[in-house]
């Protein structure tokens, strides 16, 4: 393991593992992070300055402070403008891929208008926020990458985030939107982001001359509103947002969040941009398909079936043609036939890792997700690896009691009891470890190398492809508000298998092929809709329906669960 590995390794293990004694974790393996400091510097309390500095940088990146952790007897101290700087520094220091600098020349009319309106705006020092709203296959990604590089050509300021770890990762750059802005995970009206106005962030937030928060309906407004306002304070400005330019985007017809507790109409309103910041929004439609030249009448269906109106869609059901359908037989029989259509020799996914990473199968629930993935590492080749969690009871009386029944549980976002794993198997990381180390909730990796309280793997999408990382195990506790049954805390590694998703934690990927698993329907606005639009062809999707009955076997049909009501006020003007 590097130098620097370790340095990120041991601050993210403070992070997330809270160890009883930091101090005594310092001392213990301070030798052994100093061993690359000691060949450049020339006394040994530089090189301990050296190695805090290092830890201390990882930490800030993650929302922390190293003097928290009190390593030492005193506080530590560094260059104040240094590390006020260094988030700007980080974003200047953004790689700018060749071929984002040249799509300005290849941009579509509609996407050529949206480019140049940002262009002006940003030039001529002038507030704008737009709206950006199009069906996957406008390929709004291309569009942003476009603007981050002529931005950041120039050495100005862009910063590039999503609502999902997932999106994120696909941007140069990229941060989740809540990690970027220290926007609460369970925001509310009064929802303020972490950031001082004397921090560093603040001072990046104020030089920057572009934002872009794709998938933005994804996040409820609330979080919007949070952002609006902190950009105000830290700008000392009442225009919206501070008066920066700022772009949201997204598809209104992908999966929503939810507001529990609420009527339809409630989750609804909750799941828009923002109810009063709407209005200052400048929307932008994107209509035209690229990826319908692939294969137009499957992009014509997806977008029918998103939009669920008739006569594709009727009494909440839509046809699905039959080139598309695996047929059912029995649930052994046609499960194994969808495996087999996905990742045909399973054998060789270790040859072509590249590839099959671009295959996948997705499914409504979790439960689902783990029945596919037990039976595909199984088929894996190579030796299993088995790693079990640490379940521990609130209430340490009931440990001896309860500690069988805790390693049945997997809660929401929870990794399994029981993880099995192989070298060059896919996984999922199911927590936002580092997000400017690449490392966000949905981020999926490649395991390359096994220890016990360590795994070495290679992220395998996105911005940072091929970058290796080390993920430790960490402590998960139930949400307070979720109805977990019992409440305890679980030490695992923070991933899952993910030869197998949820539909839901495939938003914002494209795959080479897509296999869909529907032992029940869907059971939330544009779940399908999503299935779907992951793949460009139509020959690159296989669906198998388990019949609602055996006494009525037909399964050429499902649920499209599509709030009509929604899209119409999103159109609106």
């Amino acid at each position: 393991m590097g130098i620097w590995g370790r340095h990120k390794l041991f601050a993210t293990i403070l992070v997330y593992y809270n160890p009883t004694n930091p101090r005594y974790l310092w001392e213990h393996f301070e030798q052994d992070m100093s061993s690359d400091f000691q060949l450049t510097e020339d006394s040994q309390s530089n090189v301990r300055m050296q190695v805090l500095r290092s830890i201390s940088m990882s930490l800030e990146s993650m929302g922390r402070d190293i003097n928290s952790f009190q390593l030492l007897d005193r506080n530590i101290h560094f260059d104040e403008d240094e590390f006020l700087s260094r988030e700007i520094d980080d974003e200047l220091a953004v790689f700018i891929p060749e071929e984002d600098i040249t799509a300005s020349t290849l941009l579509n009319r509609e996407q050529q208008i949206v480019y140049n309106l940002v262009l002006e705006k940003i030039f001529s020092n002038q507030s704008a926020a737009f709206f950006i709203d199009g069906p996957g296959g406008t390929e709004k990604t291309f569009l942003y990458k476009a603007l981050l590089a002529t931005i950041r050509s120039r050495h100005l300021i862009a910063l590039a985030t999503a609502s999902s770890g997932v999106a994120a990762s696909i941007l140069p750059g990229g941060r989740t939107a809540h990690s970027r802005f220290k926007i609460p995970l369970d925001s509310n009206k009064n929802s303020i982001c972490s950031v001082s106005k004397q921090s560093g962030l603040a001072k990046l937030l104020q030089i920057s001359k572009l934002i872009i928060w794709d998938k933005a309906p994804m996040s409820r407004k609330e979080a919007i509103e949070a952002l609006d306002r902190m950009l105000k304070d830290v700008n000392d400005s009442e225009l919206s947002f501070g008066g920066k330019v700022v772009i949201f985007g997204g598809d209104f017809r992908q999966i929503l969040p939810v507001v529990p507790k609420g009527t339809r109409q409630q989750q609804i309103d909750a799941s828009l941009v923002s109810s009063y910041l709407w209005p200052t929004l400048t929307k932008i439609c994107l209509t035209e398909n690229m990826r319908a030249r692939l294969d137009p009448d499957f992009s014509n269906y997806i977008l029918e079936l998103g939009n669920g109106m008739p006569p594709i869609t009727i009494d909440d059901y839509v046809k699905i043609p039959t080139t598309m359908l695996i047929p059912y037989q029995n649930d052994t029989t046609s499960l194994d036939q969808l495996l087999d259509a996905v990742f045909n020799d399973i054998s060789e996914y270790s040859a072509n890792i590249s590839n099959m990473m671009n295959h996948a199968i997705l499914t409504p629930k979790n439960s689902y997700v783990d029945e596919i993935n037990n039976l595909l590492i199984q088929r894996f080749p190579g030796d299993i690896k088995q790693y079990y969690s640490f379940d521990e009871t609130i209430d340490a009386s009931e440990q001896a009691i309860m500690e069988d029944f805790l390693n049945t549980l997997t809660p929401n976002g929870f990794p399994p009891h029981q993880l099995l794993l192989k070298q060059n198997c896919p996984i999922m990381l199911l927590r936002n470890i580092n997000p400017s180390e690449g490392l966000c909730n949905g981020t999926r990796l490649i395991c390359r190398n096994f220890d016990h309280n360590v795994i070495h793997a290679e992220i395998a999408i996105g911005h940072q492809t091929g970058k290796k990382v080390f993920i430790p195990r960490i402590p998960f506790l139930p949400k307070s508000d979720e109805n977990s049954g019992f409440p305890f805390k679980r030490t695992q590694f923070p991933i899952r298998l993910s030869f197998a998703m949820s539909i839901n934690k495939s938003q914002g990927q494209t795959l080479d092929f897509v296999g869909i698993y529907l032992p029940q329907p869907v059971f939330s606005h544009g779940q399908l809709y999503v299935a779907l639009s992951r793949a460009k062809t139509i020959s690159e999707v296989k669906i198998l329906i388990r019949p609602i009955s055996m006494e009525e076997p037909e399964n050429n049909s499902t649920k499209n669960i599509v709030y009509t009501e929604l899209l119409s006020i999103a159109a609106s003007d």
